[in-house]
């Protein structure tokens, strides 16, 4: 996967603030419960669902297994992949009686080592997290992971006020990087970038057919849902 010196150090930094941030994960989410958080987010729910029951899916950076325990509950077969050992052992405690799932050690910036292809390719809260300079080859490891005609679905926050009043700086990449500190005083700087509608959309031209975006004003939220173009497969 191409990347630049500065994008791995970033990810690298990344990969340590959420694994150092898990035992705190689900409180800063605000998610008391499986069923508190499909409460609070039953529209974008409903329609991930109408996408994944009775299908098999890979979840990239699953975190702590919140969207991994939604997809279990629908899809026929869940492979949920996430670098940070401190969330995978959440999520497996979570997902505890789930003979659906399957959770895997792995760097969602570095697929190479995913072989196989699904029926959906999802990921939650993640897009706003790559750097720039490596969304061209996240999009490619899309098309080779899912089968052709096959979604590929992610899911994101929309921009809050709330964040203007957090520490942060642009590189020179464009990437808006945010000064986080976790409850023991450490702190971390996490990539975190928010493109509108027609930003998403032109990224995502060059390796996606018919493009379907969502927007949950209410809950902050967007949704795009795509088939890989089948020019881009390798």
């Amino acid at each position: 996967m191409c990347e630049n010196e500065n994008s791995r150090q970033l990810i690298e930094q990344m990969n340590a603030y959420y694994d150092a941030r898990a035992p705190w994960h689900d409180q800063y989410m605000s998610y008391e419960s499986s069923d508190r958080m499909e409460e609070l987010l039953a529209p974008v729910i409903d329609v991930l669902g109408g996408l994944v029951t009775d299908r098999n899916v890979l979840e990239l950076a699953c975190g702590t297994g919140n969207w991994t325990k939604v997809l279990a509950k629908r899809a026929a077969m869940v492979t949920a992949l996430d670098k940070s050992p401190r969330s995978l052992e959440i999520a497996r405690t979570k997902l505890a009686g789930y003979t659906n799932v399957f959770l895997v050690q792995g760097d969602a910036y570095a697929l190479e080592a995913v072989t196989d292809s699904y029926d959906v390719v999802f990921s939650a809260d993640w897009w706003s997290h790559i750097p720039r300079d490596m969304v061209p080859s996240v999009l490619e490891s899309t098309v080779r992971l899912s089968k052709p005609g096959s979604p590929v679905v992610f899911l994101d926050m929309l921009f809050r006020e709330a964040f203007t009043d957090e520490p942060s700086r642009y590189d020179s990449s464009g990437n808006r990087i945010f000064l986080r500190r976790l409850p023991d005083g450490s702190e971390y700087e996490v990539v975190k970038n928010f493109p509108d509608k027609a930003a998403l959309i032109r990224t995502l031209a060059p390796y996606a057919n018919d493009i379907d975006y969502h927007e949950f004003a209410a809950l902050e939220r967007w949704m795009v849902v795509y088939s890989p173009q089948v020019n881009q497969r390798e």
